[in-house]
């Protein structure tokens, strides 16, 4: 029985959000801005297709956060035995053999960091029409490797210990549910007509920009 105080929201609703948020933002910065984003997260969604081409760096990244949070819990000690003690105690919640929790917050980074730059101010309305349709296709990009990541490392999580670890709610505490978390692919469902239709008013709109000679920029003025 659902708390009085749970809110329940779909993953479908959520979906949306995001991409209606992303829409805006890609509006504002343009298309060039846009599917520099989208290349990166076509290479996150290539990780998570398949995991091990990432797991050689995820293990060196692991290792190097270890080193640097044992040289920390030493204060600065660089004796190799009271350095090697700390870090065989410190743990880290990503590996080689569970990556998702790096690639989260590899997600995250990425995100605000490429959205985190200037407007695009030389854009035209076609550029900016493009840019929001690839804000569109790169918010579903978003939410879809976020929902997929938090999934497998929790399973993950599982199977390395060995059982499911059920957690206590607590007496009067607000939640939030995400209720028809879909456990498919990328083109899950009916899906796949949202991939599909974002990419063919993309191709159109750019044959149509070739056709007509129509420019993504703004053309400088001559002179002063």
């Amino acid at each position: 029985m659902d708390s009085p105080f749970t809110v329940v929201i779909t993953y479908d609703q959520l979906m949306l959000l995001i991409m209606g948020l992303f829409m805006v933002v890609g509006a504002m910065r343009g298309f060039y801005r846009e599917v520099i984003t989208t290349a990166g997260l076509v290479a996150l969604l290539a990780i998570l297709l398949q995991p091990a081409l990432a797991a050689p760096i995820i293990n060196y990244a692991s290792k190097f956060v270890r080193l640097v949070l044992a040289f920390i819990a030493s204060r600065g000690s660089v004796d190799l035995p009271t350095l090697m003690s700390y870090y065989e105690k410190i743990t880290v919640p990503f590996d080689g053999s569970n990556p998702y929790a790096f690639l989260i917050i590899a997600l995250v980074g990425f995100v605000l960091l490429s959205y985190g730059t200037r407007n695009g101010k030389d854009v035209t309305a076609l550029s900016r029409i493009l840019g929001g349709v690839l804000g569109l296709l790169n918010g579903y990009l978003v939410i879809f490797l976020f929902k997929e990541y938090i999934v497998k490392y929790i399973r993950q999580k599982y199977i390395q210990q060995g059982a499911l670890a059920m957690a206590q709610e607590t007496p009067g505490q607000v939640s939030v549910a995400l209720k028809d978390l879909p456990t498919g692919g990328l083109l899950e469902a009916n899906r796949w007509q949202i991939v599909i239709i974002l990419l063919g008013v993309i191709a159109a709109l750019l044959f149509v920009s070739t056709a007509t000679g129509m420019s993504l920029k703004k053309k400088k003025d001559k002179g002063g």
